[in-house]
């Protein structure tokens, strides 16, 4: 194991030259304690779903007549509006699954958590 601390060095106003950070207090796995993890890893997940809300509000926003979807583009020349906005919409569905899943994985990971901290309860008990 390299007992060495990694530093960073900080040319700034406000931070003199020779004052480092260090980067194991910065990134390490006890540089915050469980109930800001909770409250951050919750507060992600809320705007992860939040996102892919977004994404779908937007999407079904869209317009599907194509005299609409012109409208949307006056300069640009559109062989099929109808096509082409149904590739916008579905870009949009497949983006607006990265954040659904991230945000469901950590939702059953609270879950586990929770489960879990109320089976050591019981078997205490």
């Amino acid at each position: 194991m390299n007992s060495q601390k990694q530093t960073l060095k900080a040319e700034s106003v406000f931070l003199q030259s020779e004052q480092r950070l260090e980067l194991e207090s910065l990134f390490g796995p006890h540089s915050m304690d469980a109930q800001t993890h909770a409250g951050l890893t919750l507060s992600l997940e809320i705007s992860l779903y939040a996102l892919f809300a977004s994404f779908i509000t937007v999407m079904t926003l869209l317009p599907n007549q194509a005299t609409n979807i012109q409208a949307m583009f006056p300069s640009t020349v559109l062989a099929d509006p109808i096509g082409f906005i149904l590739w916008i919409k579905m870009a949009l569905f497949i983006a607006s699954l990265v954040p659904l899943f991230w945000a469901l994985h950590l939702s059953s990971k609270r879950l586990k958590g929770r489960l879990f901290a109320r089976r050591l309860l019981r078997s205490k008990n």
